[in-house]
């Protein structure tokens, strides 16, 4: 069915424009990715990141191999500058802000083994040491209003390295979505008395359109209103603000859901690039009750579209895939290997 209509989030109030008519079955998509070097093993600075230069500020051992999984070290080319900024303050018109914080990489051992290739339980460790960092970076507000958990895979997604890593960056301001998503769900509950994410996933649940996959503490589906084609939202199935406090035992269901929904992706779209992230509440005393109100959540962003003027000029998002037809085709890709979590 072709749709053609304007859509507004209800948690940010923003529009997306659905226009599928202009869309091509996904193998008919040719994807055009930016030609990179991959660099070999030998020539691979985060192989031996200690090596190249690198502080490592956490190491995380593989037992059975007898060598380590996870490396975390400083960014040696970070987004912002390492310490708590000072105060904003104003020039002529403007307000500016101390670029200040920590920006972190996660080194994964294996050198071409990317996170969708993965098992569940590799994957559950992983978010794990997001978690450990996560607290480590905002214990106290040491490094900031808020820190960004983000995964690139691919030249297209903007990774600059091919070698598997994630990245952590804490900065002292709200992030503009972020603080959207914030303010968004704070008004619905204050006006409702309801989470705004209840309300979703429960029509999500009565739709069952969208719907891809959902085990005993999470669900994922593709959003009514998806701001790009084939996106994927993660949500725990009881609702909470933090992801950095997520108990320790529903770690392997995330990393099962997660693990799933990277693999179905990679196996219907053929192997796209990806985003994907995790949007967590800020630090407890930038917002005031947050726990009422707002849910932490995963998305994931399959890279097989690009801006437009239109997109640029107006700030309204195109999406060429109906939601609809992008969870049927996740949902009945089925990549047997990951088996599901008891």
């Amino acid at each position: 069915m072709v749709v053609n209509e304007f859509r507004e989030d209800l948690v940010s109030g923003e529009w997306v424009l659905f226009a599928t008519g202009r869309a091509q079955r996904p193998e008919q998509v040719k994807q055009e990715k930016p030609k990179t070097k991959t660099l070999p093993k030998s020539k691979c600075p985060f192989e031996n990141p200690e090596k190249y230069g690198n502080i490592v500020v956490a190491e995380y051992l593989n037992k059975e191999r007898n060598d380590w999984a996870i490396k975390v070290v400083k960014n040696k080319y970070p987004a912002v500058l390492e310490g708590k900024a000072s105060l904003p303050e104003s020039i002529g018109p403007f307000n500016v802000q101390e670029a200040k914080g920590r920006h972190e990489v996660v080194i994964f051992r294996n050198h071409d083994r990317f996170l969708h290739e993965f098992s569940k339980e590799e994957l559950a460790e992983a978010l794990k040491v997001y978690q450990e960092r996560y607290r480590t970076m905002t214990d106290g507000g040491a490094y900031g209003k808020y820190a960004l958990i983000f995964h690139n895979h691919g030249s297209r997604a903007g990774a600059s390295m091919s070698h598997p890593h994630s990245q952590i960056i804490s900065i002292p301001v709200l992030p503009p979505d972020v603080k959207r998503s914030i303010n968004g769900s704070e008004k619905f509950y204050r006006e409702y008395k309801k989470r705004i994410y209840n309300v979703m996933i429960d029509w999500e649940r009565k739709e069952r359109k969208r719907i891809v996959y959902e085990n005993k503490y999470f669900i994922a589906f593709c959003p009514f209103v998806s701001k790009t084609s084939y996106e994927v939202r993660i949500f725990p199935q009881e609702s909470h603000a933090h992801f950095e406090k997520m108990p320790e035992e529903q770690l392997v269901y995330l990393g099962e859901i997660l693990l799933l929904i990277l693999k179905k992706i990679q196996l219907a779209l053929k192997n796209p690039d990806y985003n994907f992230f995790v949007h967590t509440a800020p630090l407890e005393d930038t917002v005031i009750d947050v726990h009422d109100f707002y849910t932490w959540h995963v998305e994931v962003l399959p890279k097989i579209s690009t801006f437009g003027a239109f997109e640029l000029g107006s700030g309204i998002d195109v999406n060429i895939i109906d939601p609809d037809e992008a969870a049927k085709l996740l949902r009945e890709t089925d990549p047997i290997e990951v088996n599901p979590t008891e």
